[in-house]
């Protein structure tokens, strides 16, 4: 750190000391300190629409959501640039879904804010204050986990499994609340021109297009901390593409912002969602998720849906990417694929037959989820004004 750098971190702690906090401020920070997707980009959108008594403005360092957000006529601020200083100084409650906002130079203007962590997912892998003993993982004791996972006035859970075997565990805060997921709001109602900022509207207008003559698919994989990726397993892309037209399959692939794939044959049965985009309004189009271990199979059981899971690196993955919490397959109620050739037969059955897992989703919804509704955004709402 260099002294110019460390001397503004103070006058940024010392502004944000002295500058009075106005109760009716919420400020919000999405995914990479302001992607315009996730829990905090869903319940953002709630609080705009439904609360006027509410200050409520969206914080980002990307310049591209700082414009479509302009664009759109809602409330947001680019940092460095405009009052955006002045603003997070004011804010009484900071809204945030990953602890990115931490590691950035505007970090010490949160300090004195209520902090209200969303968290983006539950799934089955360790994480937090967990991790740190992690021997897969030990790159991250480099990152501070205790500080990173700490600090937090209210930590936003989805059901009391998660919040007493996870998020405690996890995560230093005051409070655990389980109220739900805002982005799992979009689960249950249409889009709204809103909602639909930052998503992929030409996947949108081919699923609506297939509806009555394919089963869809989304293929939503996780990223790889240390070795391999989603498609190091040998998927061969031009027999996935002949299954797929064989079966009327489209498939959808959103791989984690962290990763990506570009398709070089021509494959017109496989789209790829923009990984950058908010993927939540396009779940309820979609007939069957395939996923790895990426936890967001967990928000799609509240669809009743079926699942596939694609594991071909499962050992790779468990020894060297991440540790497990839960043991994987009490956690997975799908078909798991070690091969091209189970995926297959699992995807043509879980589209068009009856995959034998249906009690185990209902089983493991129940496990994650206290609320089977939209209204998780509705909730923090009222939790937040008190």
């Amino acid at each position: 750190m260099t002294a110019e750098l460390e001397q503004i971190l103070k006058q940024f702690d010392e502004l944000a000391r002295i500058t009075p906090k106005d109760s009716s401020n919420i400020v919000f920070i999405g995914e990479a300190n302001g992607f315009f997707t996730g829990n905090v980009k869903h319940l953002f959108l709630h609080v705009v629409r439904n609360h006027p008594e509410i200050n409520a403005t969206f914080l980002t360092t990307h310049k591209h959501i700082s414009r479509m957000l302009r664009e759109a006529k809602l409330p947001v601020v680019f940092f460095p640039e405009d009052n955006s200083v002045t603003v997070l100084a004011k804010a009484h409650t900071i809204v945030v879904d990953t602890f990115n906002f931490k590691q950035s130079t505007f970090a010490p203007l949160t300090n004195y804010a209520r902090i209200i962590q969303l968290w983006h997912g539950v799934g089955f892998k360790k994480i937090g204050l967990v991790e740190e003993q992690s021997i897969v993982t030990k790159q991250y004791n480099d990152m501070n986990l205790g500080r990173l996972y700490s600090g937090y006035d209210t930590v936003v859970s989805t059901s009391p499994f998660y919040s007493e075997e996870v998020f405690k565990k996890s995560f230093n805060a005051k409070h655990f609340v389980d109220f739900g997921y805002p982005r799992n709001d979009a689960l249950f109602r249409l889009p709204t021109k809103e909602s639909m900022l930052n998503c992929d509207t030409d996947a949108f207008r081919l699923v609506g297009s297939l509806k009555k003559t394919h089963k869809t698919v989304l293929y939503a994989p996780t990223f790889r901390d240390n070795v391999g990726s989603p498609f190091s397993g040998g998927l061969d892309f031009q027999k996935l593409q002949e299954f797929l037209e064989e079966k009327k399959l489209q498939l959808f692939i959103k791989t984690h912002t962290q990763s990506g794939i570009s398709l070089t044959s021509t494959t017109p049965n496989i789209t790829i969602y923009r990984n950058e985009c908010d993927v939540y309004p396009f779940m309820r189009m979609i007939d069957v998720m395939m996923t790895d271990y990426s936890s967001i199979y967990m928000d799609y059981l509240l669809l009743d849906r079926p699942v596939v899971f694609y594991c071909p690196d499962y050992v790779e993955y468990i020894t060297q990417n991440r540790e497990f919490q839960f043991p994987y397959d009490d956690m997975t109620p799908g078909t798991k694929c070690m091969n091209q050739e189970e995926l297959h037969a699992a995807l043509e059955l879980a589209a068009y037959g009856d995959d034998g897992y249906e009690e185990q989703r209902l089983a493991l919804k129940d496990k994650a989820f206290l609320h089977h509704d939209g209204d998780s955004a509705k909730r923090i709402v009222e939790y937040i004004r008190g």
